[in-house]
């Protein structure tokens, strides 16, 4: 079987000690291109560790693009004709302004692509454009680079893949700490379809450790292919199967879902919208209380079946209660016993039922009244219930994060996944999408889980359950949801063109 193999240099970086990280990763790089490596990865910042107070503490240390490092390293990928990506501190020599970049160098020593970070480090390094070029052609398809925290964001990731590429490259800095970035690379590779290899780096820095710092790399269903940490220096060696030559991502079907013309309101400035409630017309926030009940949808129907469950609860009963998606095809009935059911508990019920066309996803508020939204429908819908702006999503959808960013913008609180199905990878795609600003809340028959917006990159807070005697249930601030702060550094033209 036809494979290419890609070496990931997963080095012991010393903090400010050029000289030394130099001699390392030239080894490292050298000693991975005779090994027969036709990508090399190289970490984050190799060259000068990772942690500056300032442009002045970093100014002796940064290189133009062009700099001796990159010429040795573009003797070595001519050497052996490999590929080499290498993370490093650039100036430019017009504006003396300083990035953290990403050097790729082709195999016949020409330097392809010089990547800068969008999500940079404040204290030092100026923000890459969102438009900036970042992908490469080679034998077995296109390339991304992406940096590090770049990955902390869907949209970016996203637009990688509306690039063409098949497979993304991560030059990291990036401990396991309060969020293992190894869950967000799964969820970027899976729900864009294509590989991830991230290399990540061991040692000390100035302010963290990097013992527990992990390389690894992603099939296009977010498998891990590879997982490994080291304090000191190691080369990682790991290859990707060939069909017909090519890298065999699935880009192509996981965007094919994509709509976005429902995606339009991701462009909005919302920097000046300090008050959501009021910018959006939005009901007034107060707790908000949701339970999800992972259970057989019928059962759920049957008379005095759900009162005991939600009896069963030592508190009150809950605002919102999110049921599986149900498997009968008749609505109307369906429709009615939802409605009936909100109406007797004095409860809004979501809930979702299979038809011809896609699944049909129900919410009844607690008066009775029903809202019907179609999965895929040309436009958003949401629904003002007393306390909070829900929507209603299919999991497929959620695969979206500009759909979710989109949603937040239109002053969403939570958005609400009824579903037959929901496996462990698909619980990480989805509970990420809080990261654009929303609550989330998920039920299958098998399982059920809400997420709460991260503060800062940590990851989201979560609970989850996998039995209906004993329902999952958050009370969400409402109030808290509203202070939204979104990521704009995106190519707004790239994730809303039809073409895509």
């Amino acid at each position: 079987m036809e494979r290419v193999t890609i070496a990931l240099v997963h080095a012991d970086i010393r903090h400010r000690d050029v000289a030394a990280n130099r001699r390392e990763l030239l080894n490292l790089n050298r000693e991975a291109a005779g090994n027969g490596a036709d990508i090399i990865v190289n970490t984050e910042l190799g060259l000068t560790g990772y942690s500056f107070r300032s442009r002045e503490d970093i100014a002796p240390l940064v290189e133009e693009y062009d700099g001796p490092v990159v010429q040795e390293l573009s003797l070595i990928a001519s050497r052996y004709g490999c590929y080499i990506v290498f993370g490093y501190a650039e100036k430019d020599a017009g504006t003396d302004i300083y990035y953290n970049a990403a050097a790729v160098i082709g195999p016949d020593g020409r330097l392809l692509l010089n990547y800068r970070k969008v999500t940079a480090e404040v204290r030092w390094a100026c923000a890459g454009s969102p438009g900036q070029p970042n992908t490469f052609d080679t034998p077995w398809g296109r390339i991304a680079v992406v940096i590090c925290s770049d990955t902390y964001y869907g949209s970016l990731a996203r637009m990688s893949a509306l690039r063409g590429a098949d497979l993304l490259l991560v030059p990291a800095n990036w401990p396991a700490g309060s969020l293992d970035p190894r869950e967000l690379w799964q969820v970027r590779a899976r729900e864009n379809g294509v590989y991830l290899a991230a290399c990540n780096r061991g040692g000390h820095d100035r302010t963290m450790s990097c013992e527990d710092a992990w390389s690894s790399v992603y099939s296009p269903d977010g498998e891990e292919l590879f997982a490994a940490s080291s304090c000191n220096s190691r080369v990682f060696s790991v290859q990707i199967p060939l069909e017909n030559g090519m890298i065999p991502s699935k880009r192509a079907r996981r965007l094919a879902s994509r709509t976005p013309a429902r995606y339009a309101p991701i462009y909005l400035d919302m920097r000046y919208a300090t008050d959501m409630t009021s910018y959006c017309n939005l009901p007034e926030p107060g707790p908000l209380t949701v339970t999800c009940l992972p259970a057989d949808p019928h059962d759920l129907f049957i008379q005095g079946r759900l009162d005991m469950l939600l009896d069963e609860q030592a508190g009150q009963r809950p605002d919102l209660l999110v049921l599986p998606a149900g498997e009968t095809a008749d609505r109307e009935r369906t429709a009615g016993l939802v409605s009936g059911m909100a109406s007797r508990l004095r409860v809004a019920v979501c809930t979702a039922i299979p038809g011809p066309e896609g699944f049909s996803m129900l919410c009844a508020e607690a008066s009775g009244q029903l809202h019907v939204v179609r999965e895929g429908c040309p436009e958003s819908v949401m629904i003002d219930l007393d306390k909070a702006r829900i929507a209603l999503a299919g999991r497929e959808e959620l695969y979206h994060p500009e759909y979710v960013t989109a949603l937040a913008k239109q002053g969403c609180d939570l958005v609400v996944c009824s579903t037959r199905s929901c496996n462990a990878l698909d619980r990480s795609v989805l509970g990420s999408r809080s990261i654009e600003q929303v609550a989330v809340a998920v039920c299958s028959p098998d399982n059920a889980f809400i997420c709460k917006p991260p503060i800062g990159h940590y990851r989201w807070e979560e609970v989850y359950t996998v039995s209906a005697s004993h329902p999952c249930t958050a009370e969400l601030d409402i109030s808290l949801l509203r202070n939204k702060h979104f990521y704009d550094r995106l190519e707004f033209d790239l994730l809303l063109g039809k073409q895509n």
